[in-house]
């Protein structure tokens, strides 16, 4: 099968059919994806330590890594099971006030939380996913976000209810920089990235150099895979014990959420079906795993439900004909998504010099954009957008609807915008790549103005701006 990635892989590789699947039922999970135009970056299914599917699709490219998101969580789980393991803390039963000896504590009940309590989402505190995670934002702009995480009230004990709070995490990388005087990130690549031979990897950290343990941890899809290989193999790595089988055991279902879905120690699972777990991340960063079929599917994407995507490879298996095998044709459509539309440059797009090297100055916004500044180089459309901040980017448009990449912004990662006209708007679609999100900017043009509207494809949230020069 085609390989788009890194070329150290300790996994073989086989057509669909050589593991008892059916290579019919992945090119027509393909073909949907790409009718219903989802933005998808990576799809990566082993079976049997075997690759039988490995697409990228255009114009995420091999070797990018990825913002997981809230798979970050699980691995952050993970990471806290090494450090006890590691004799860094004593086990998950440990009282989290006392790692805080600065902070005061008066509430009988914070006084009572557990490590395990965090890890299991059931602090009790008052934070959930139901109202946006306006907790998640209130801390992000506190001054103390552990003072802020304490000074939460409690609406039940803690170990009693799962609560989705992504400040739990965060809790738990102070705990986890605290008793092994390293970050998560530098004890993540000693303990856990370098012993199975990741490659680059990036974690996004607050005023303190704390990473987020709850999320923004960036990863190649197949290192995103090896930690999917690491939990079928009960925390063993050729040989060699990563993480103790006892903390992997740990991982199973403990708190219902709704119907059969569950959660243990930082992983999803189903109550009635334990047989699979999952790590899951805002915007289609999914990590499944299927012990009893040995299976492990990773995905990642720029917004989209990844959800389905396990089903597919669940049906493929059941539609295994030994005697048909149409692994070829699932190969070529692997190479296909890796490349542009061949339509797209049917048309071509150019910007007119009354809108080049004009600085755009925008009003206040909750993005902090202040200009926005088109240039043409050496036949090439650049855009540069700098910020109240005084930051800039500048990147690459692709004029011809065909997606550039440019390298900047956080940690110089790779970015694709592309630009088309639309009854007289300037449309640009600006794709994160190695983020979530895709923004579609709309600009109308004056003589002397500019009005943009900027719609969060991915989010769905819209912001209108005026701006002039």
């Amino acid at each position: 099968m085609s390989v788009c990635g890194q070329q150290s892989l300790p996994w073989r590789h086989s057509s669909p059919e050589g593991q008892e699947m059916n290579s019919v039922t992945l090119i027509n999970g393909i073909e949907q994806l790409k009718k219903e135009h989802t933005n998808i970056h990576s799809l990566l299914v082993i079976r049997n330590d075997h690759i039988v599917l490995d697409a990228c699709f255009y114009p995420f490219q091999k070797d990018f890594v990825h913002d997981l998101a809230s798979v970050t969580k699980s691995f952050t789980a993970l990471l806290i099971g090494i450090a006890i393991d590691k004799g860094f803390i004593k086990d998950d039963n440990q009282l989290v006030y006392q790692y805080f000896p600065e902070y005061t504590f008066k509430n009988d009940t914070l006084v009572k939380l557990k490590i395990k309590d965090l890890l299991n989402m059931s602090s009790g505190f008052i934070c959930s996913w139901y109202n946006g995670e306006k907790e998640l934002q209130q801390m992000n702009k506190s001054q103390d976000w552990v003072k802020f995480m304490f000074s939460l009230p409690f609406e039940s004990i803690p170990g009693d209810e799962f609560s989705y709070c992504s400040g739990n995490f965060y809790l738990l990388a102070e705990i986890l920089q605290r008793t092994t005087k390293m970050t998560c990130l530098d004890f993540a690549k000693e303990y856990l990235f370098q012993p199975l031979d990741f490659g680059e990897s990036y974690w996004e950290q607050n005023y303190k150099g704390v990473n987020h343990g709850w999320g923004d941890l960036f990863l190649t899809t197949y290192d995103m895979a090896k930690i999917g290989r690491l939990i079928l193999n009960g925390g063993k790595w050729n040989d060699k014990q990563i993480i103790s089988k006892e903390w992997i055991e740990k991982i199973k279902p403990l708190h219902r959420i709704q119907g059969t879905e569950s959660y243990g120690f930082g992983w999803w699972l189903d109550s009635e079906n334990p047989d699979e777990i999952q790590a899951v991340g805002r915007g289609g960063q999914r990590l499944f795993i299927f012990k009893n079929r040995n299976i492990v599917i990773a995905t990642t994407g720029g917004g989209f439900e990844a959800g389905d995507l396990d089903n597919l490879i669940l049906a493929s298996i059941e539609a295994f004909d030994k005697n048909k095998n149409y692994s070829l044709q699932l190969d070529s459509l692997a190479k296909a998504v890796q490349l542009p539309n061949p339509d797209i440059n049917t048309v071509k797009y150019y910007l007119p010099s009354n809108i080049l090297n004009k600085d755009f100055q925008f009003e206040k916004n909750e993005l902090n954009l202040k200009t926005i500044r088109f240039e043409n180089r050496n036949k090439d459309y650049y855009i540069i957008i700098t910020f109240i901040d005084r930051s800039m980017e500048e990147n690459l448009i692709g004029m011809n609807n065909e997606y550039l990449v440019s390298n900047g912004g956080l940690f110089n990662l790779p970015k694709a915008l592309k630009g088309i006209w639309e009854n007289k708007k300037l449309i640009i679609y600006y794709n994160e790549l190695c983020g979530i999100n895709l923004l579609k900017f709309s600009f109308i043009f004056s003589d002397t103005s500019v009005d943009l509207n900027i719609n969060d494809l991915t989010d769905g949230w819209t912001l209108s701006l005026k701006g002039t020069f």
